[in-house]
């Protein structure tokens, strides 16, 4: 005889939590570049350096590094790990160490914050939110745009 706890079916109840995603050494999320597996600092060094921050610009308040190979690197405050996108001494000092000037290398440090260090020994100081926000853009993306000519132009009211 089955008892009323063998007849029920059984039911798994979904997470409602994000499912794990897989972190590098550094406990970084691993990014997909192709068909490989890094993380952002990896591919930061391996893609970006020794590229030069072709400019500053900011979405909302968010500040980033845009090299000139598209990616493009938020500016986390080392301190409160936000973007101060609306302040202007933080996006002079931005522009004072980054601009122009070309990435040499990036190093996470003990803290677990990022250091870019630039070409004339510059370096700059981000907050581990950077590495952890940063994306590679996408690229190789083709686009067949279909046209269809116009209708010849009638000539009813010309005579």
């Amino acid at each position: 005889m089955k008892t009323e706890r063998q007849r029920r079916p059984t039911t798994v109840k979904k997470s409602a939590r994000a499912p794990s995603t897989q972190t590098c050494e550094h406990g970084l999320p691993l990014l997909k570049h192709q068909d490989e597996r890094m993380c952002a600092l990896e591919y930061l060094n391996r893609f970006v350096a020794p590229q030069r921050v072709d400019k500053v610009t900011r979405r909302g308040t968010q500040l980033y590094l845009v090299f000139d190979s598209g990616e493009k690197l938020e500016c986390c405050c080392e301190s409160c790990g936000e973007s101060h996108g609306d302040d202007q001494s933080f996006i002079r000092e931005i522009k004072e160490i980054a601009l122009g000037r070309r990435a040499l290398r990036f190093r996470l440090e003990a803290n677990g914050h990022l250091m870019v260090w630039f070409a004339r020994g510059d370096h700059l100081h981000l907050h581990r939110n950077a590495l952890e926000r940063f994306r590679p853009p996408r690229r190789g993306r083709g686009v067949r745009p279909e046209h269809a000519p116009a209708p010849p132009a009638s000539n009813q009211g010309k005579q």
